[in-house]
């Protein structure tokens, strides 16, 4: 699967790599989206998450939704110190300045992905896996509360996409030398179906789905901006059709 320079030196000019420098802090980023955020994720997976999350009052959910914000903007923090050492900036993940164009292109493909994960659900449930549908839990009812996860929605829609889609899959073609994205969009989907193993062996069938969607987006786009409002609307639409 190996490329010859010509076809990554024009991935490079593309996708605004052309600079790229392999830094220690590439291995630490890797390390953590590849690795430890999998493992995290793993840790007690089989035990009952809905159980867990109508334990909580609504204190202790909002502590734990506060938690998630700060761990993910901490992965950001990592992802954006890489990009500076690898000479690339956030422009070598495809965020540049965001456009009307951007918003249009999300909107088209959250009702597209929303028809797809929706049928590949429905088709779950007929196999006796049916999604657990745990996301209505973790949606707080106070008005702070709300306030909280529409940061959270942002938060996953941002620092999710700049790591799955942004930058490992533009990583792992870089460094594997790849022709095409199949192994990146293969591997970053599957990590981040991994990062919800929260919600159950069909959770992760569907996320992984919605992360391959996410990736065929990025790469028709070559922009994150689509991808990050498309993640923001479904993550912060769940505070009207909770699921």
């Amino acid at each position: 699967m190996s490329g010859n320079p010509t076809d990554l030196t024009l991935f490079k000019l593309q996708t605004g790599n052309a600079n790229f420098q392999l830094s220690g802090w590439t291995f630490v980023s890797l390390f953590i989206l590849l690795i430890l955020y999998p493992i995290i994720s793993l840790l007690g997976i089989e035990e009952d998450p809905g159980a867990i999350l109508r334990s909580l009052n609504q204190g202790a959910l909002i502590f734990m939704l506060v938690a998630t914000i700060l761990f993910q903007w901490t992965i950001f923090l990592f992802n954006y110190v890489t990009v500076y050492f690898e000479k690339t900036g956030l422009a070598g993940l495809g965020l540049g300045r965001i456009r009307l164009l951007d918003f249009a292109w999300a909107g088209a493909f959250f009702l597209a992905a929303w028809t797809i994960l929706t049928g590949l659900a429905w088709l779950l449930a007929q196999v006796g896996l049916p999604m657990p549908g745990e996301i209505g839990l973790l949606i707080p009812t106070t008005p702070f509360g709300k306030v909280i996860w529409v940061l959270v929605s942002f938060t996953a829609g941002f620092c999710e996409e700049v790591a799955y889609r942004g930058y490992l899959m533009t990583r792992l073609r870089l460094l594997g030398k790849f022709k095409s994205w199949v192994i990146p969009i293969i591997v970053s989907a599957v990590m981040f179906g991994v990062g919800h193993a929260y919600q159950g062996v069909p959770g992760l069938i569907v996320i992984t789905a919605y992360g391959v969607l996410f990736s065929l987006l990025y790469i028709r786009t070559g922009r994150l901006w689509p991808c990050i409002i498309a993640h923001f609307f479904q993550d912060f639409g769940a505070l009207f059709m909770p699921q």
